[in-house]
């Protein structure tokens, strides 16, 4: 639901924000543990180099919305946020979350109310709104306002991005031993990527666990959800570069798009581990987008089978005190199975016939100049296939967190 506002209001967000490891957290910190209310801001600005546009850009051959992207070159708002969470009492809280990236108009990421409780030795919270389905920390906050600047290939072509969506979510959590134990089962309306308008109920389950052992303190998280999209549409000529999670319209014409209908699945798993006394994280996943249909466009039609593939390892260190240094290298590919009359014809349509393997590799120099600011240089290459592309990008993240009591519950 965008929101079209003064772009000076985004700007000023630039000069008040949150800690970018927070700013795309899930309720659990967003709304705070005790009555009284958190506004938090973020925003990034970017300004990025490349030899050639970045392959990732439009990321051909992996069957996503097929517009132009977002050509990350020059300076922009990388990313921006509002966010309000507020607890009414022990039992009841709320979340609201505006964003803003690039020349987007703005649009609501988060609108949430939440109900906790405990039963037996299990706690429990139960929300409804608009939210980010639970996949784990490490995907969810990878390429919102992260340590690297460019959202992972893997969750590029899994999700276009950050999978955002109206639905519910129980979760379940429980202690045993020194191990931390969470489960979250959603139901979402399915209506963004990989979803469409016409989708079904989209059912989601998260398992994560966390623990200290191994000397430090670790993660792990797997995550699963299954969408049936009829009618979710992808451009045959680029018509816009604005990045979107709303897959173009099918209708009977089939006009400039080629529209899938079927069975999308999406998984993942993820791990961290921070050591105790190493100023060090390691963290990696890996997504899958498994996908099997009916792809047809006004030239023909076939059945459609595909597997998305993709991962990334990243490490990070504090070489000083205010210092930082850190390496993320990517991975992504796919397997694609299209059978019918004119299904070639559909492939090309579709750009299938552009598909190649993506790769990148990506280094970091952070300084923390303030509590409430970092600065960031990153340089890397995206190679796929005969294209390679070398960049440069230096980023300001500023940041501002402020805390109110309320009632005491």
């Amino acid at each position: 639901m965008p929101i079209h506002s003064n772009r000076l209001l985004v700007a000023a967000l630039a000069i008040l924000s949150v800690s970018p490891l927070r700013a795309h957290s899930d309720t659990s910190e967003a709304i705070p543990d005790i009555a009284g209310g958190r506004v938090s801001l973020a925003a990034t600005a970017t300004s990025l180099s490349a030899s050639n546009p970045l392959p990732s850009q439009s990321l051909p051959g992996y069957l996503l919305l097929g517009d132009a992207g977002v050509d990350r070159r020059g300076l922009q708002l990388e990313h921006g946020v509002a966010q309000l969470g507020y607890r009414f009492n022990a039992a009841f809280g709320a979340e609201l979350s505006l964003g803003a990236h690039g020349s987007d108009p703005i649009h609501v990421e988060a609108a949430w109310l939440q109900g906790r409780g405990r039963m037996a030795s299990t706690d429990w919270t139960m929300g409804a709104g608009r939210q980010s389905p639970t996949l784990g920390s490490v995907v969810t906050r990878a390429g919102h306002l992260d340590r690297f600047g460019l959202m992972p290939l893997a969750k590029h072509a899994a999700t276009n991005g950050d999978w955002i969506d109206d639905g519910a979510e129980l979760t379940l959590g429980r202690q045993i031993a020194n191990v931390e134990w969470r489960l979250d089962l959603g139901l979402w309306r399915g209506r963004t990527f990989p979803g469409a308008t016409g989708s079904q109920a989209t059912p989601s389950v998260h398992v994560g666990t966390q623990g200290h052992g191994l000397a430090g303190n670790w993660s792990l998280d797997a995550f699963w959800a299954k969408l049936k999209p009829t009618g979710r549409g992808s451009r045959v000529v680029s018509t816009t570069g604005a990045h979107s999670h709303t897959a173009p319209g099918c209708d009977a014409s089939l006009n400039q798009v080629v529209c899938f209908g079927g069975r999308s699945r999406i998984s993942g798993v993820s791990v961290q581990w921070e050591g105790s006394n190493w100023p060090i994280t390691l963290s990696g996943a890996l997504m899958w987008r498994d996908e099997q249909g009916v792809l047809q466009s006004r030239n023909g039609t076939g059945h459609y089978d595909a597997i998305t593939r993709g991962d990334w390892l990243e490490a990070a260190w504090g070489v000083a005190p205010q210092w930082q240094v850190g390496l993320r290298h990517e991975r992504l590919s796919a397997q694609h199975g299209l059978v019918g009359p004119g299904a070639a014809l559909v492939a090309s349509e579709a750009g299938l016939s552009h598909y190649a393997p993506q790769r990148r590799t990506t280094t970091l120099l952070g300084y923390t100049i303030s509590p409430w600011a970092d600065l960031r240089v990153e340089g890397g290459r995206e190679v796929s296939a005969a294209q390679t592309s070398n960049f440069v990008a230096l980023r300001l993240i500023l940041q501002w967190d402020w805390r109110f009591s309320g009632q005491a519950p």
